[in-house]
Order: structure tokens, then C-alpha cells, then sequence
């Protein structure tokens, strides 16, 4: 019987974790909402993901950024989107298949000038060069659902105060929001989807805010999400007509190419 009634226990809590969480209260993050995420910095002015590149964004008035980690072969935590080479640089191969020494060679920002041209930065040499009132977006780049070693890494480094700056801590891999939250329970979480199918991620995920594309902002989903008490940041968003929808939705944040939405909100 004592049996009978643990296993009914833990069944009630397993759903009731799985299906009815909280996201945590940061509502210091938002205080002037909606925010304005700098994508990969002002990726139009300067080399995505490049010290130059972020500096730019804050300079045009923006006051959050989101930028995107991976790994080295030698575990170093650097910011790129891309893992090929090929796609954004002058190198080739793969950023997790070398080790630093050796990417420190290689300028990203092809499509730009040479003089324009930058290194994949160290994410601890970016957050030094940061001011320290930016509230950073980490999105973690993961090859593989179990990839969780980058987001462990970067957890740490956030809960020992080497990443001095406010931060959520994102990913489109539902199990980085939980290990996040493993490793230290205070620091803000989000998940990310760019198709409706993957929504459901959201019930592995817990996090304390969604970050769906735009084009998936419904009624529903901010009810979802107020429930919930998830913020919403919503992506890319590039010209006034959607930011100036998705403001009378009460959008949380709105990640962006073009800094100058953030000018004048109707």
C-alpha cells in the first residue's frame, strides 16, 4: 500500500514539473520594455559575433545584445554562429575540430572590407571589453541534443562572476535551459524555435523565457507564456511595421539587425 501511494506521489509531481513549472521573476531585466537585442551585435555595420560588432550596437543605442557561443577543440569558449569555417571566414574546416591558436589566425567578416575584418573573439575577452549594465543574450550552439559541456561551461562562469553582466542564457536545444538551472538555479534561461512543431520543446526546457521566430507570436502563445510567467523575446525583427506589432502584443524583447527600431515606439 505505502507502495502504491509513493508511486501515485511521484507520478502527481512528475506532471506536475513536466507540465504546470514557472519561469523565474527577472523583472529588472525589463524594466523599459520592449528591449532591444543587438543580433549577433549590429551585424550590418561590422563582422557578426565580433567585439567591433557589438560595440556597435550599443554605440547606435542599444543596450542588450545576443551573441552566440561554441567551443574549440582545446575547450576554449568562443562567439560564432557557425561552426563551418567556410560560411563566414577565410578558414576552412570546423571551429570545434581546432584548437584556438590556430582560429586566432583566421579573420571572420568576408563580405566586408579587409580592413574591416575581425578575429573570432574569446567570450571572456568580449564580456571584459562590455559594460557591465548590457543585459547579454547567450545563445549555446550545440551539434547534438546531448552537447551540454558549452553551456556547463558558460553556466559556471556566470555563477563564479567571471560574466559580471545581466544574461539569459539560450538555446534551440530544449536540455541547455535544464542544465543551466542544474548548475545554478538563479540564472535566466530561454528557449529558442523557429517552427511550430518544435513548441513542445518548451515542456523540456522550462525556461524563463521563450524566443520563438516572430511569425509564431499569437494571442495564444502570450497567454501561454503570462501563465507561465515566461518572458517573450521575439526574432529577427528588422522593420517598424512588426515591432510596432508585436509592441501592442506586449512583447518582452525583440532581437534585431536594425538598431534604429528602437528609436521611437509607437
Amino acid at each position: 500500500m505505502i507502495f502504491i501511494i509513493l508511486f501515485v506521489a511521484f507520478v502527481l509531481l512528475s506532471i506536475r514539473h513536466l507540465f504546470f513549472w514557472k519561469g523565474m521573476d527577472f523583472s529588472p531585466r525589463y524594466s523599459n520594455k520592449p528591449i532591444f537585442f543587438g543580433h549577433r551585435g549590429e551585424r550590418n555595420k561590422a563582422p557578426e559575433n565580433t567585439i567591433a560588432s557589438y560595440r556597435s550596437a550599443i554605440k547606435n543605442g542599444l543596450n542588450a545584445i545576443e551573441l552566440d557561443v561554441m567551443m574549440t577543440k582545446d575547450e576554449k569558449l568562443v562567439c560564432s554562429h557557425n561552426f563551418d569555417l567556410e560560411r563566414e571566414t577565410n578558414g576552412n574546416g570546423f571551429i570545434d575540430d581546432i584548437d584556438y591558436k590556430d582560429l586566432a589566425k583566421v579573420k571572420t567578416g568576408t563580405r566586408f572590407t579587409i580592413s574591416k575584418q575581425e578575429v573570432v573573439p574569446l567570450l571572456l575577452d568580449v564580456v571584459k571589453l562590455l559594460p557591465k549594465n548590457i543585459l547579454i543574450n547567450i545563445e549555446i550552439k550545440t551539434k547534438s541534443i546531448f552537447d551540454l559541456k558549452v553551456a556547463i561551461k558558460v553556466a559556471k562562469l556566470i555563477q563564479n562572476g567571471k560574466i559580471s553582466q545581466r544574461v539569459i542564457v539560450s538555446s534551440f536545444n530544449p536540455l541547455v535551459p535544464r542544465i543551466v538551472k542544474l548548475v545554478s538555479k538563479s540564472i535566466p534561461t530561454g528557449f529558442i524555435y523557429e517552427q511550430a512543431k518544435y513548441f513542445k520543446g518548451v515542456f523540456i526546457a522550462q525556461p524563463d523565457s521563450l524566443h520563438p521566430e516572430a511569425e509564431f507570436i499569437t494571442d495564444k502563445l502570450v497567454k501561454f507564456c503570462k501563465r507561465r510567467n515566461m518572458r517573450i523575446n521575439a526574432w529577427t525583427v528588422n522593420n517598424v511595421y512588426a515591432r510596432d506589432w508585436l509592441n501592442s502584443k506586449n512583447i518582452d524583447g525583440i532581437i534585431t539587425d536594425n538598431p534604429t527600431l528602437a528609436e521611437k515606439i509607437n
